[in-house]
């Protein structure tokens, strides 16, 4: 079993991880940690458990050593990202009421919320409950009409699946420890999971404009008619997949047995192919 494999860690600090809530970001921070510390360098690709490689490991070996230096994260200012929700990720907080995926409330600021806001804002309490951290959380946003300020001045964003290098990973680290504000005010953004990790990538990348950044090598496809989250591919798929690893992405996802269980031998073949 996996649990055995000399080469595969289960980290120690565990996290509850809940959809769109911090948690995602502090359990991909300790995973990092522990990288870290393991020492071997190379690259770290961020993956899901519905990821699923189109390549052989000797044709992403090859691909990252010819990449040594470069980063692959899809990058784009948060008003281009999300054109009708940036102001809310940024601008105000979000609490999760439970751990149920989406079932969270948005805090503006108190001068700026609408009667029917908080309407809505107080029947969501009142049915699922808030935990007393976060409702003492709310009580004081109120009380001090606090306003969310980040401490920087842009934001970036995009897929939350990425390949960074060591000394990348590093230069994050160092970052976190060397601005605590910014892991603070990211506890309460709105799914920073595509916001965290790529506004310091491009903080870094102005400090160190040596540093080269490429699109993400993980394929997803959000455009499919009749989905509202990403596709799950199946057999069906196989051309689209394929041409994905033509233009260089080496994962893909999402991706269930349940649904399609055949897609994962045809995938290990194509992987072995020359295109």
């Amino acid at each position: 079993t996996i649990i055995n494999c000399s080469n595969v860690v289960f980290l120690e600090k565990r996290e509850n991880a809940i959809w769109g809530n911090f948690t995602i970001v502090q359990a991909t921070l300790n995973g990092i940690f522990e990288i870290i510390q393991d020492g071997r360098g190379g690259f770290t690709e961020l993956l899901s458990g519905q990821d699923y490689p189109l390549a052989s490991n000797l044709e992403i070996k090859q691909f990252l050593d010819k990449h040594a230096t470069s980063n692959f994260i899809d990058l784009k200012p948060v008003q281009e990202a999300w054109p009708d929700e940036h102001e809310a990720k940024i601008n105000q907080f979000y609490l999760n009421l439970t751990s149920k995926r989406g079932n969270g409330i948005f805090i503006p600021y108190f001068l700026e919320i609408s009667m029917m806001t908080l309407f809505k804002t107080s029947y969501r309490i009142i049915k699922n409950g808030i935990k007393q951290r976060n409702l003492l959380l709310c009580l004081q946003i109120i009380k001090f009409f606090k306003k969310r300020k980040s401490p920087i001045p842009y934001h970036y964003g995009g897929s939350q699946w990425w390949a960074l290098n060591d000394k990348t990973l590093k230069m994050i680290l160092n970052f976190i420890k060397e601005n605590p504000g910014y892991l603070e005010f990211h506890k309460y953004t709105y799914i920073p999971d595509e916001i965290f990790f790529h506004t310091i990538i491009k903080v870094l990348i102005e400090k160190n404009p040596e540093m080269t950044v490429l699109p993400s090598i993980t394929y997803v496809n959000w455009k499919k008619l009749n989905y509202d989250f990403p596709v799950i591919f199946g057999t069906n798929d196989m051309e689209e997949l394929t041409m994905a690893k033509r233009n260089g992405k080496f994962f893909a996802r999402k991706f269930e047995s349940k649904y399609s269980d055949s897609i994962f031998d045809l995938l290990d073949i194509n992987a072995l192919r020359k295109h």
